[in-house]
């Protein structure tokens, strides 16, 4: 790396780290106390049971090395963890589903599920933005410009939405109402742990959209999916909420009514394009995913200039010539 490369990247870790720091209030929203450390999955039971070392492996950002997106082998005590809620709530929130036999058919269980997940996203999001006041304000000449400011813009309208899910989760909690649909299916041990959001309106989508109407939308339809292993099976749990019933009903229930064989590819496709909250055993990091290792770095880099999110291709992680395939999809789509 260059001298500037280099002064870049602490730069752009310094920045990170400080907003870190700085989000450290439980983010119930009747409480002001200092949160903890939260897995956004149980680490007893769920995390553990595919880390039989106590470690998993998760892809993260690294500025001082290329490709920036590394892979980092991290014990289960720190890793798919954030500063979610103080210590009563977190103890006291998350009961059901963590110290009782869960009902994936009851809809409270589903629900804080979808809590901590749509939290852990909010607060990525918090971080970011956060971290791009202060490259502002340390490297003005640098990251004050229109694209980095339409960056920010876009990054807090993500956020606004979030807050929509958070507030109308938080509802039925508190009301008993039912404002979302969830689902769950059992399938086969796969080795890995997702929880996300992701949006259904691809940017393709939103970008006709503000051609057509001169406005962003409103609002953008999100999915929520956990991915875990549960009972010496794995748990695919998705929802949404019902007001997006109409757009996201189709697409939702291929994930319930496909074969296995299509939904390990529609997941693999998640995993390489647009969820960023998932982490690995050892076994599979072993036998998928060393030695090409750069190659899920490509997948981030095509996901950023990729317009249909939806499309999805031909790999399936779980297959034993996954690497064949994907070295294949690089050659041709990233070159």
């Amino acid at each position: 790396m260059t001298k500037e490369e280099i002064e870049f990247a602490k730069l752009f870790t310094d920045c990170k780290s400080g907003a870190i720091s700085g989000i450290n209030t439980c983010y119930h929203p009747n409480c002001n106390e200092k949160s903890i450390n939260s897995h956004i999955l149980q680490k007893n039971g769920i995390l553990s049971a595919i880390a039989p070392d106590k470690h998993l492996w998760e892809l993260e950002i690294n500025n001082f090395k290329k490709p920036r997106f590394q892979f980092k082998r991290t014990g289960i005590n720190r890793i798919y963890s954030f500063n979610c809620f103080c210590n009563n709530h977190d103890t006291e929130l998350f009961q059901k589903i963590e110290t009782q036999e869960i009902d994936f058919n009851d809809y409270e269980s589903c629900l804080l599920f979808a809590l901590r997940t749509v939290y852990n996203e909010i607060w990525r999001k918090e971080v970011n933005l956060k971290m791009y006041e202060c490259l502002i304000e340390k490297r003005p000449d640098k990251f004050k410009n229109p694209f980095f400011l339409q960056h920010i813009e876009q990054e807090k309208l993500g956020l606004t939405d979030l807050q929509f899910t958070e507030s109308e989760i938080w509802n039925d909690l508190n009301n008993k109402t039912e404002s979302f649909v969830f689902e769950s299916r059992k399938i086969t041990n796969i080795d890995i742990c997702m929880s996300s959001f992701f949006n259904y309106d691809t940017t393709e989508e939103m970008n006709n959209y503000r051609m057509k109407f001169g406005k962003d939308m409103e609002r953008v339809s999100e999915l929520f999916i956990n991915i875990f292993p549960y009972n010496n099976e794995t748990i695919l749990l998705m929802g949404y909420h019902k007001m997006d019933e109409d757009k996201v009903k189709g697409y939702f229930y291929t994930y319930f009514k496909e074969s296995l064989k299509r939904v390990h590819r529609k997941l693999t496709n998640l995993m390489l394009f647009q969820c960023e909250t998932w982490v690995v055993s050892d076994d599979l990091y072993n036998s998928k995913i060393k030695g090409i290792e750069n190659l899920f770095a490509d997948g981030v880099s095509f996901s950023v200039n990729n317009l249909n999110e939806r499309q999805t291709f031909d790999l399936d992680i779980f297959i034993d010539n996954f690497k064949e395939k994907f070295k294949a999809w690089s050659k041709k789509y990233v070159g």
